[in-house]
């Protein structure tokens, strides 16, 4: 009986324990909880957009355009400008950002950059270093906006005030989503295109270029955007190609619109087709535009066939052409399809000559032809600027819109 009772007296000793312990566990779990790295928003310096510099031969001069707060909160606003533009020296990124906390007195956070200049001096000397900051640490996002200051410092882009968006960084962005849809001589490219740019043998990233047009001097005063014709706008112009890291070549107008055909970034676009004997054009906007890039092995080299197929309509017309007719239909898509060859050909023509492979025929040829691919690509490089490349369009014109014949045809329908 004595070993029965000691028995069940344990059992309910350890069953106390246990709740006790239990219980304490519910208490202190709270305190345990809390971020204690937690910095609080009004302690923290928002980063908008972040400017690289070259420093000398190796260092770099970075500019961090930081929204101040107090401006863009409607009843505390001052009237003062809604950003403000810091700049600081240094051998590395990790270094100049944590060196930045000398002159800001918030903690800097990076987590909001939505852009990424570099000058286009360090550009041409070449980006790779820096990458590595900006994917390792923790903040910056992969989907940055990455651009090229053309013949500019990004300081000098960043300390532009602009006119439509308070904070520059987000007018520019705002132009590149904007031209990338109406335009497609120009597109956007986050920080994660880069990086797996750069991976690919034989090739490099595209960036898009950003530079400011007019009075550089005046680019900066909040008098730049009190006037009704700014003295400096701040505009997205032309793709950067680069070989690995470096910039090697810029690539404008159609040129630039048939690396956007290639790589598929076409949303629309326009194209003037001349028609008549005085200038006048017909305006074909692209509703639709796809293309897929085959390879072949001809006599044991590779060959590349670049097929796009498009769609559009007529958006203007200003010559007499009757555009009810399926003939002059007929020829105005082939018209059409022969002018996008003719643009895409440019293109591949100046890209072969830089030998940097920004078109993807390298990918291409990798999933058709792995074992040639295999031999081939220590020296992409040589053989993508030797490489016979074809083209070939399909156009199809929808519509005219509301209208059949144009008013120069002296008809009202």
């Amino acid at each position: 009986m004595y070993l029965e009772k000691g028995s069940e007296r344990s059992a309910v000793t350890f069953k106390w324990r246990i709740w006790v312990l239990s219980l304490v566990g519910l208490l202190v779990m709270p305190l345990l909880s809390g971020c204690w790295d937690s910095v609080e928003l009004n302690q923290r310096a928002v980063v908008a957009a972040i400017g690289i510099d070259a420093d000398g031969e190796s260092d770099y001069e970075v500019s961090l355009q930081i929204i101040v707060a107090d401006e863009i909160a409607g009843a505390k606003a001052r009237g003062n400008t809604p950003v403000v533009l810091y700049q600081q020296k240094g051998s590395n990124l990790f270094q100049v950002i944590r060196k930045a906390s000398q002159k800001i007195p918030r903690v800097v956070s990076l987590a909001h950059a939505r852009i990424v200049v570099f000058g286009e001096k360090l550009a041409r000397r070449g980006i790779g270093d820096t990458l590595d900051y900006l994917e390792r640490a923790a903040e910056p996002r992969l989907t940055m906006k990455m651009l090229v200051a053309r013949g500019e410092t990004a300081k000098n882009v960043l300390a532009s005030m602009t006119a439509i968006g308070r904070i520059p960084a987000n007018d520019i962005s705002g132009k590149l989503e904007a031209s990338q849809r109406m335009y497609a001589g120009d597109y956007a490219v986050s920080l994660d295109d880069v990086i797996r740019s750069m991976s690919n043998k034989g090739s490099g990233p595209v960036l898009t270029g950003v530079e400011v047009e007019g009075n550089l001097e005046q680019a900066h005063l909040k008098a730049n955007v009190d006037s009704i014709l700014p003295e400096a706008i701040v505009s997205i112009k032309g793709m950067g190609v680069f070989q690995k890291d470096r910039l090697i070549q810029w690539l404008d107008d159609d040129q630039a619109l048939g690396l956007s055909m290639v790589n598929n970034k076409v949303k629309s676009a326009e194209t003037a087709l001349s028609c008549g004997k005085k200038g006048e054009i017909i305006g074909i906007e692209t509703l639709y535009s796809k293309t897929h890039v085959h390879s072949l092995i001809e006599q044991g080299k590779p060959v590349f066939v670049i097929n796009l197929e498009q769609t559009g309509t007529i958006q203007e017309a200003e010559c007499s052409i009757d555009l009810k007719s399926p003939e002059v239909m007929y020829s105005l898509q082939k018209q059409w399809g022969e002018e996008t060859k003719k643009v895409i050909t440019s293109t591949v023509k100046e890209v072969q000559r830089s030998r940097s492979d920004v078109l993807g025929l390298g990918h291409a040829l990798e999933k058709s032809h792995p074992e040639q691919w295999k031999k081939l690509s220590p020296e992409w490089n040589r053989y993508f600027a030797e490489s016979t490349v074809r083209v070939q369009v399909t156009s199809v014109l929808k519509h005219t819109q509301s209208r059949t014949n144009p008013y120069s045809k002296g008809e009202s329908n």
